[in-house]
């Protein structure tokens, strides 16, 4: 296992844990995953404009109503996980967030998005500094949508009629 590899696995369980607290809705644990000697953390998630700077703004992106709860529900799933060291105790990751979610009163949905994060180690921890989420663009999006509509066999029924021969036309 070279140092990549090594590090992506320690990045893998660091979500792995960011995911069970996430899912729970346990956000004190979850802002204990960040690194709270930095006071300018950033946190840019794809449904907030401007990205949220700062532990005010992520502790009320966390718990934007004290003691009212706003989900029914959510799971995140992070996979697909690389990271590289750019300094010693300082790494960079990024991997695909697959969510659903369910706000109260309202349909659940579902998507996925790529990520990047920063993580400084502190102690034997790393404790993450930067979230980004880049979702895919609109047309990427609409592709994608349309081609998960396909029917699995579209593929077995294209090969059958090109099987086919096709009358002479007059």
């Amino acid at each position: 296992m070279n140092g990549n590899d090594q590090l992506t696995a320690e990045i893998e369980d660091f979500l792995a844990e960011y995911a069970q607290a996430y899912n729970r809705q346990d956000y004190a644990t979850l802002l204990g995953m960040w690194d709270e000697e930095d006071p300018d953390v950033l946190y840019m998630a794809e449904e907030v404009d401007p990205p949220m700077q700062g532990w005010s703004r992520l502790r009320r992106y966390f718990d934007p109503r004290p003691g009212v709860q706003v989900l029914d529900g959510i799971r995140n799933r992070y996979t697909q996980v690389r990271a590289r060291l750019l300094a010693p105790g300082l790494a960079l990751a990024s991997w695909r967030l697959d969510f659903e979610i369910k706000v109260m009163r309202v349909p659940a949905i579902g998507s996925w998005d790529r990520c990047i994060g920063l993580f400084r180690q502190r102690g034997q921890r790393w404790k993450m500094f930067l979230y980004a989420e880049a979702p895919m663009g609109p047309l990427t999006m609409v592709r994608g949508m349309l081609q998960s509509a396909v029917d699995e066999d579209f593929a077995d029924f294209i090969a059958a009629q090109k099987g086919l021969a096709r009358p002479p036309q007059e």
